[in-house]
């Protein structure tokens, strides 16, 4: 998904397309994620790095790091 111009949107997409073929809808519906998944992004929950922005618009950088967290469990 390289690019300067890759997004977090993009990110989701090309994960829910090229790698969870048989299971997307358990992490996505399209470029969005599905309640229940955490993202921290260099170490900071996104939701709480709040610039103004869609949180989906951010743009990827080279050394940035990005965490998907499943909150949902079966009991």
């Amino acid at each position: 998904t390289g690019g300067k111009d890759t997004t977090i949107r993009r990110l989701i997409e090309h994960i829910g397309e090229d790698y969870l073929k048989a299971s997307t809808d358990l992490f996505c519906t399209g470029s969005t994620l599905r309640p229940g998944i955490l993202v921290i992004i260099n170490d900071a929950d996104w939701e709480i790095t709040d610039d103004g922005m869609d949180k989906y618009d951010y743009k990827l950088q080279d050394e940035d790091e990005i965490v998907f967290v499943s909150t949902l469990h079966g009991g």
